[in-house]
């Protein structure tokens, strides 16, 4: 029900966000204005901080149970659950300069201009990043999540992949820290697990073993990969000659044998 802002609705609307585990909605206007309803807790109400969400925003990010606004001033804005990322006064002198922002379940990870990462959030999520934060200081150019988990990875200007969060989830890849060194060139993340691509075609997985963090059973299969899709549960990687290679939970399209030929 969106009646209470049905005049501010009626128009000038670019974007709408939601967080899709709450029930909660933001919208974005041409004016740079953000417009809330729903669940008051999960980020429905903004009007703590409905001054500074007035106007400049120029994007927002939702995890599952708060809101980050990014505006043009490079500032950070966000409301929504105190303990998932709804209140970053922690970290609010960090958040400037900001370029995008990521989202896991209940944590935020910003990405700077000047390649630093800035975390907050559920702690144990992804929110706390102080074990890796020599390695976030700089050299950051994308931040992957697995939105409907606990954990993070960030790709730097080396190749190199930096992990932490929910270390059952995919936050713990020292099982194939050599792997993930340099080299990789992108990387995908479904809901409990992570793969990366690297620039020789190859592919690098770490996480829950169950939901496609373990590839080995097609490991044989699993070169010359030039993308790969992600579901909650299981990954699809394409080859460069047009072939599709799958793994993960087999009920949730990590089997494909029914229509391999």
């Amino acid at each position: 029900d969106s009646s209470d802002v049905a005049d501010r609705l009626a128009g000038g609307v670019t974007s709408i966000t939601s967080n899709s585990k709450a029930r909660a909605f933001a919208a974005l206007k041409d004016t740079g204005e953000v417009v809330t309803w729903g669940d008051p807790d999960k980020g429905g109400n903004s009007r703590s901080v409905a001054g500074s969400l007035a106007s400049g925003v120029i994007s927002m990010t939702g995890n599952a149970s708060a809101f980050a606004a990014l505006k043009d001033t490079g500032e950070v804005v966000t409301w929504g659950s105190r303990r998932h990322g709804g209140d970053s006064r922690d970290v609010a002198e960090r958040l400037f300069g900001i370029t995008c922002i990521a989202a896991n379940a209940h944590a935020f990870a910003a990405l700077k201009d000047n390649g630093e990462v800035v975390t907050w959030g559920g702690p144990d999520d992804g929110g706390d990043s102080s074990d890796v934060a020599d390695r976030l200081a700089g050299g950051v150019t994308s931040i992957t999540s697995n939105s409907k988990a606990r954990a993070f990875a960030a790709l730097k200007d080396t190749g190199e992949v930096v992990t932490w969060g929910d270390p059952d989830k995919g936050g713990n890849s020292r099982s194939v820290a050599g792997s993930l060194a340099s080299g990789v060139i992108s990387m995908t993340g479904n809901a409990s697990a992570f793969a990366a691509l690297k620039d020789t075609g190859e592919v690098v997985t770490w996480g829950s073993r169950r939901h496609g963090g373990d590839s080995r059973d097609v490991a044989e299969r699993l070169f010359g990969i030039t993308c790969i899709a992600a579901n909650a549960h299981a990954f699809a990687a394409l080859k460069d000659n047009g072939e599709v290679v799958t793994w993960g939970g087999p009920d949730d399209g990590g089997d494909s044998s029914d229509v391999a030929d």
